[in-house]
């Protein structure tokens, strides 16, 4: 038993000092600040709308009553299986005007995991169409390098943080990173939305 444990800690601080000398660490501090300062920018932003124009969300709602539930939500989904086009925090927003709104929260986690899967497997069939792999690789050269850099530790900094989910997922998909391995590390992205909905819902 004592060996083992030994084992489990001589493990646990190679990937320390590993992770420490890859850089690791620094990026995940830095994300953390641009993600608290995102949620500072975005609070104060829609703060001193409300105050500049009251009647402001009235007709944020009305327009969102323009749109049936399901459309949204296939809006939502296609967005976050095609490079993040819009910002889930807006659809977390959105969730709050449900009587359930950490029910809509976790069908917009479901979704966004979903597409997430939807981008590796199209990175997947993409790695098989050189032209569009290489646009890819270009595109996202970034996220490759920290890819094979760093593996899984970028699929769940990608989930968490507001990094680009969808481009990270494709580039997954595109260098065949193992499939099981994938689909569990994306489970982080349920953290994101709920921490994200527990901040926001106390603030809207």
């Amino acid at each position: 038993m004592g060996d083992k444990k030994k084992k489990v800690g001589k493990n646990l601080n190679r990937y320390h000092h590993y992770y420490r000398r890859k850089g690791v660490y620094t990026f995940f501090w830095r994300n953390s600040i641009k993600l608290l300062v995102g949620l500072i920018i975005l609070i104060g932003i829609i703060l001193l709308l409300r105050m500049l124009a009251p009647d402001l969300e009235a007709r944020f709602e009305a327009l969102l009553a323009s749109f049936t539930t399901p459309k949204t939500l296939l809006f939502f989904f296609l967005s976050e299986s095609l490079f993040g086009l819009v910002p889930p925090d807006l659809f977390i927003i959105w969730a709050q005007k449900f009587s359930f709104p950490y029910a809509m929260v976790g069908i917009l986690s479901i979704l966004s995991y979903a597409g997430g899967v939807t981008s590796y497997f199209i990175g997947n069939y993409i790695s098989h169409i050189p032209k569009v792999e290489d646009w890819l690789k270009r595109k996202f050269l970034e996220q490759l390098i920290k890819m094979r850099k760093w593996g899984g530790i970028m699929i769940v900094f990608a989930a968490l943080f507001p990094l680009p989910f969808s481009p990270v997922c494709m580039i997954a998909g595109t260098i065949r990173y193992p499939m099981p391995s994938f689909f569990l590390l994306g489970l982080f992205r349920f953290f994101r939305f709920f921490g994200y909905a527990l901040v926001l819902f106390k603030v809207f």
